[in-house]
C-alpha cells in the first residue's frame, strides 16, 4: 500500500503491458463530481468553482464574481474506510477580465499500525499527500482566455515512520516538488447556441526522489489535455451539453531491456524538459503503442432552468497501459448560491480503486456589487 503511487512492469519484451510509472498520481485524480460523472472531462466545460484543476483559464468567462467548493473522494471504499481525496478551491474574478484562483489537495491514506517482526505494535503513523496552488487568469477579448498555474507537491509515504533500532529514518523521506500549469479557454456563440474549446499542460515540474541514497528520481504525471464541447441551447428552460476530451502523459515511456541493456524504445533517464518532447515518439512498439498512451473521457451534461442537472460519461485506458475503462453517472441540485452534484463510477474492470463509489461536491457562488451612495462611499452588496 506504501507504493500505491508506483506501477510494475517487468520488461520481458512483451506488448501487452507497459505502463508508465510516475510520482504523485493523485494529483492527476479528478475532484469534482461534476466532471467525474462526465467521464472525467473538464478542460473545456462551462466555468464552475472546480475549474482550478481542469483549466483555470475559465474563470474570467465565470458568471459570478467570487466562488468556493470542498468535495470528497473516496479511495478503495470497497476495502478501507479512511483513505480519502479532500479538495478545496477558491477563485476571485477582479473583473470581465481578470481573476486569481487557489486550491488544495490533501490524500489521507489512513492510520496504519506498526508492527515488529515479532508482532509487537511499535507506532501509527498517518501517511499522505498533499499539493497546493495558485493560478492567475486573464481574459484577452470577448472568447479567448489564459491561465498559469504555480503548485507544491508534497508525498510523505511513510507518514514520518522512524527506526525503532536507530531512531532515524529508514532511508525515506517525504518527496518535495514544484510544477506549473499553462492553459488556454476559448469559448463563442454559434446560432442559438454555444461552443468551447480547451487546452491545458498539467504538473510540468520538477522530479522527485523518496530514497536520500537513491539517484533514481521519478517523473510527476505532467499531462497534456485537449477537449471540446458545444451545448444545445433546446429552449430558454432546457440545455444539452456534449463533449469530448483526450489526454496523454508528457513522460518517457519505459524502454524494453534484456541482459541490461535496451533492445527496443529509448533510454528515460532524460532532463525534464526533453522528457516531454520524447514522449511524443519513444513507446517501444512504435505508433500503435503511442497512440495507446492517448485517454479518451467524453460525456453529457443535461440541465433544466440551471437548477437541475444529469450527467453520463464514459472513460477509456488502454490495456496495455492501466486498463481503467468505467461508465459514469452524476447529478446535481444548485439553488441561489448552493450548488450540490454527485457522482458514481461503474467499472469494467476490477482493478481501478474509485470502483462503485459515490463522490460529492459541494459549491457556494457570490456576486460581489459595487453600489455607490450620495456620501460617495463605496460598498458591497
Amino acid at each position: 500500500m506504501l507504493l500505491l503511487p508506483f506501477y510494475a512492469a517487468a520488461q520481458t519484451g512483451s506488448e501487452d503491458f507497459n505502463p508508465i510509472p510516475v510520482a504523485v498520481p493523485i494529483i492527476n485524480i479528478s475532484p469534482d463530481a461534476r466532471s467525474s460523472g462526465m467521464g472525467d472531462m473538464g478542460v473545456a466545460t462551462s466555468p464552475d468553482v472546480y475549474s482550478q484543476y481542469w483549466n483555470a483559464a475559465k474563470y474570467p468567462f465565470a458568471k459570478p464574481q467570487m466562488g468556493f467548493g470542498l468535495s470528497i473522494t473516496p479511495w478503495l471504499a470497497t476495502l478501507v474506510k479512511d483513505v480519502r481525496i479532500n479538495y478545496g478551491a477558491f477563485y476571485y474574478r477582479f473583473d470581465n477580465l481578470q481573476s486569481v484562483s487557489t486550491s488544495i489537495r490533501y490524500f489521507s491514506i489512513g492510520n496504519m499500525d506498526i508492527m515488529s517482526n515479532e508482532g509487537n505494535f511499535i507506532t501509527n503513523v498517518t501517511p499522505n499527500e498533499f499539493s497546493m496552488d495558485i493560478s492567475y487568469a486573464r481574459r484577452f477579448g470577448d472568447h479567448i482566455g489564459a491561465s498559469l498555474t504555480a503548485r507544491y507537491i508534497r508525498s510523505d509515504l511513510t507518514g514520518g515512520l522512524m527506526s525503532a533500532v536507530s531512531g532515524e529514518s529508514e532511508g525515506i523521506s517525504p518527496a518535495n516538488a514544484f510544477s506549473f500549469d499553462m492553459a488556454v479557454y476559448y469559448q463563442n456563440d454559434h446560432k442559438d447556441n454555444s461552443y468551447a474549446w480547451g487546452i491545458t499542460a498539467t504538473n510540468l515540474g520538477t522530479k522527485v526522489a523518496y530514497i536520500k541514497e537513491n539517484t533514481e528520481k521519478y517523473f510527476l504525471p505532467s499531462t497534456l489535455h485537449a477537449g471540446g464541447q458545444y451545448t444545445f441551447n433546446i429552449d430558454a428552460d432546457n440545455s444539452f451539453m456534449l463533449g469530448l476530451e483526450l489526454s496523454k502523459l508528457l513522460v518517457p515511456t519505459p524502454p524494453v531491456v534484456e541482459d541490461g541493456q535496451i533492445v527496443r524504445g529509448k533510454n528515460n533517464s532524460v532532463g525534464i524538459i526533453e522528457s516531454w518532447i520524447q514522449s511524443f515518439y519513444d513507446a517501444p512498439y512504435g505508433w500503435k503503442e503511442e497512440l495507446s498512451e492517448v485517454i479518451v473521457g467524453g460525456g453529457v451534461e443535461y440541465v433544466y432552468r440551471g437548477l437541475l442537472a444529469t450527467r453520463m460519461g464514459y472513460f477509456h485506458d488502454s490495456k496495455r497501459k492501466g486498463n481503467r475503462r468505467y461508465l459514469t453517472f452524476g447529478a446535481g441540485i444548485k439553488y441561489n448560491f448552493i450548488g450540490l452534484d454527485v457522482s458514481y463510477l461503474y467499472p469494467f474492470t476490477t482493478t481501478d480503486p474509485l470502483s462503485n463509489t459515490l463522490r460529492v461536491s459541494l459549491l457556494f457562488d457570490f456576486n460581489l456589487q459595487y453600489q455607490r451612495s450620495n456620501s460617495n462611499e463605496t460598498r458591497y452588496r
